[in-house]
């Protein structure tokens, strides 16, 4: 496995869940979850089947990097593919499992920055794999895109999305309960700065921890790039969003394209959403 920053790293996650019970029935699923399992699902009908462009998914096979609750899986899936997702968070997989029961999907645990979590379970490549906003919460990217390098068809394309570094909530902040925490970019203060003002707010300490977590992680668009550049992954489809589509869901807002989009700075300081369809080169 990757060499991990214990303090700061994707798996901080899992020491913010510890406390919590995991639900043995659907009606123990808390509203947050189950709204998010709306979400997922809104956004694959609603989105990312058409940004993919896809003309046909009977006998497809799509994999989800970090599928939550699984509700973008259950819609393709009912659009005729064969899905499998992967997931890192117990207390998720457990929503996820509850909420798909009866649906065809295959739910693993894993990690994507340790081949070996997962290997074992997966028997083929991917026409599709999709790892919506969870990218910015892992350390290892690099790995990360290269084990789903290996996971992809020749044929196959890779769906990637993020906030860029820059942008107003990039922190994720905006679940911060107290409205001062909720203030634009004020994850770009400097840690110990971040730290004093989250203690001041009364911000649970696990919480502190997975914020300044997300503040380590988080990329910026011209580094992904390079990224993507590094792990012969071709840029196919690229929009960068001041509005993103998951908006619309959430506040019913438009979807709008960063009006700065090309002028570099700004296109980071503006895109609270930066997506990407890739596909495979071949490694010389």
């Amino acid at each position: 496995m990757s060499k991990i920053n214990k303090t700061l790293s994707h798996l901080t996650l899992l020491k913010k869940e510890q406390n919590k019970k995991i639900p043995k029935k659907i009606n123990e699923i808390n509203k947050r979850s189950m709204r998010a399992f709306k979400e997922q699902y809104w956004y694959g009908e609603n989105f990312l089947y058409n940004f993919f462009e896809i003309k046909k998914l009977t006998g497809k096979s799509i994999l989800e990097i970090g599928p939550g609750e699984a509700g973008l899986l259950k819609f393709f899936s009912e659009k005729g593919a064969n899905c499998t997702g992967i997931e890192l968070s117990p207390l998720r997989f457990s929503h996820s499992k509850l909420l798909n029961n009866l649906n065809h999907i295959e739910l693993l645990t894993g990690d994507i920055c340790n081949k070996n979590s997962y290997q074992h379970l997966v028997k083929h490549k991917f026409d599709f794999i999709i790892i919506r906003d969870v990218i910015e919460h892992i350390d290892d990217k690099y790995d990360a895109l290269n084990n789903m390098y290996d996971l992809l068809s020749n044929n196959g394309q890779l769906f990637i999305s993020f906030p860029s570094k820059y942008c107003p909530y990039a922190g994720h902040q905006q679940t911060i309960k107290n409205n001062l925490g909720k203030i634009p970019y004020i994850h770009l203060l400097p840690n110990f700065i971040y730290k004093v003002f989250l203690n001041f707010l009364n911000h649970p300490k696990e919480s502190i921890s997975y914020l300044l977590a997300t503040k380590s992680t988080r990329i910026s668009i011209k580094k992904m790039k390079k990224l993507f550049l590094r792990s012969y992954l071709n840029i196919k489809k690229e929009n960068l969003y001041f509005l993103r589509p998951a908006y619309k869901f959430r506040f019913n807002l438009p979807v709008f394209i960063n009006p700065f989009y090309r002028i570099p700075l700004l296109n980071e300081i503006f895109s609270n959403g930066a997506l990407f369809v890739l596909i495979k080169k071949n490694k010389k």
